[in-house]
């Protein structure tokens, strides 16, 4: 394919194209990418520290899995859901037997909001008659129009009045207790949990399906609770006849140290949704669930492309490289390096509230007085924008304008130098916003 257009084609291409479905404004034509750096049509080369919304965990064009779909192509390229292929097979065997627990069945679609669908879909077959939903403040997970309806509201949201909104309760956001405690966690007793189980019992009408929560939020601000609470959660679940379904699309394959969160937290949820970073690029999430649970009808989750052999053939290779290049502690050792310079870097500047996140899964939270907390929106904002200019690429929290969280998240294969330039440029930009306290 010719990669060259002229500024007349690249301007009709742009008018042509509807803006519901960028995600950001950053003006950056690619041109090639390969490990952790993007470059553009003019040789800039960008460092990307956003993994292009968590799918590159181990890096762009990795030669193995080009290889492994180049292979694929000379074969075929389309099979639908009714026959058999081997990279189905292959990648189904694998998953069932590295998942945790009793999640030994696997459900394929190619992107995340319908994978949260067919969960959705799941937890109705096995909890009749309930129809209600619990999911957590801040939560995100997706932008189909039933897992929208699973997210955290926010004021631009113009599909708001024609869904069915789930139960929202407050999470374990221990820096902004949002039960109003002040005296932190254990102290505080789990009040986040007690709340929860009150909802439950008292505020559903006939009972709840399923609690759907991401085990570590992303777009919420990179928001990870204490182990008790996974523990807590599970056991109000297990009490109440609700299904437990963890959104694990940002953080199964390796982002915070781990495949799976139940390896950190020592919880298995009933359902387990992935995505994103098991492709190494190319498009496939779906579901995990209880071997026990009854399982979907013929046909409820069927789509044209949802065992795309190219993709099962590229998670079979991104696979094999995180066993062979040992991604999960390259995302533990490289994520405890950052950490340690940016809490450095919180004894320092005015303006970081916060930092936290296991892995390379790391947020950094903005305030404007560390003792008032007050969000620094703006601050975000102005940091997303100038570290682009810079030759960063760095993604902030929420929508709307409503995050004040700085977030690292670039591919395991990041180098040390890099990573180290990366860092040096935070301190910079946050001597830059400290100024405008």
């Amino acid at each position: 394919m010719d990669h060259t257009m002229t500024p007349e084609e690249m301007a009709a291409g742009r008018a042509a194209l509807m803006g519901g479905n960028v995600g950001g404004n950053f003006d950056l034509l690619v041109k090639e990418a390969h490990g952790s750096t993007i470059v553009d049509m003019n040789g800039k080369e960008y460092l990307d520290c956003t993994s292009q919304a968590w799918s590159m965990n181990i890096g762009f064009s990795h030669p193995k899995v080009i290889a492994a779909v180049q292979e694929q192509v000379t074969h075929y390229m389309h099979i639908r859901t009714s026959f058999e292929t081997i990279p189905k097979l292959m990648l189904s065997k694998r998953l069932a037997e590295m998942a945790p627990g009793k999640l030994k069945k696997v459900s394929y679609c190619l992107h995340g909001g319908n994978a949260i669908e067919g969960a959705i879909k799941l937890a109705i077959r096995n909890n009749p008659g309930k129809s209600k939903f619990i999911t957590f403040y801040d939560g995100y997970h997706g932008r189909t129009f039933t897992s929208m309806n699973m997210c955290w509201p926010h004021p631009n949201n113009g599909f708001v009045s024609y869904m069915n909104a789930p139960v929202r309760v407050p999470q374990a956001y221990c820096y902004r207790c949002p039960m109003g405690k002040t005296c932190g966690y254990p102290a505080c007793g789990l009040q986040c949990a007690n709340f929860l189980e009150d909802a439950v019992k008292n505020a559903v009408d006939g009972g709840p399906c399923a609690l759907i929560m991401e085990p570590i939020q992303g777009n919420g601000g990179m928001i990870e609770y204490p182990k008790e609470f996974y523990k807590a959660v599970r056991d109000i679940c297990d009490r109440n006849n609700m299904l437990l379904i963890w959104d694990e699309i940002q953080t199964a394959f390796g982002r915070p140290g781990t495949y799976f969160s139940s390896e950190r937290y020592g919880v298995v949820p009933d359902v387990l949704v992935f995505g994103k970073a098991l492709g190494g690029g190319f498009p496939i999430a779906g579901f995990l669930s209880n071997e026990d649970l009854q399982p979907l009808a013929l046909g409820d989750q069927s789509f044209t492309f949802a065992h795309f052999p190219v993709s099962m053939a590229a998670a079979n290779a991104t696979l094999e490289v995180m066993e062979e290049e040992d991604i999960c502690g390259q995302f533990r050792e490289k994520g405890a390096y950052a950490t340690k310079r940016l809490l450095a870097m919180k004894d320092k500047h005015d303006c970081i509230g916060d930092v936290r996140g296991p892995g390379l899964m790391i947020g950094v939270e903005l305030v404007r007085s560390k003792e008032t907390k007050e969000k620094f929106c703006e601050a975000e904002a102005y940091f997303v924008s100038e570290a682009f200019k810079r030759g960063v690429i760095v993604g902030g929290s929420k929508y709307a304008g409503l995050g004040n969280v700085v977030k690292l998240k670039p591919p395991a294969v990041i180098t040390y130098k890099e990573l180290d330039s990366v860092l040096d440029l935070y301190d910079e930009l946050f001597t830059e916003i400290d100024k405008m306290l």
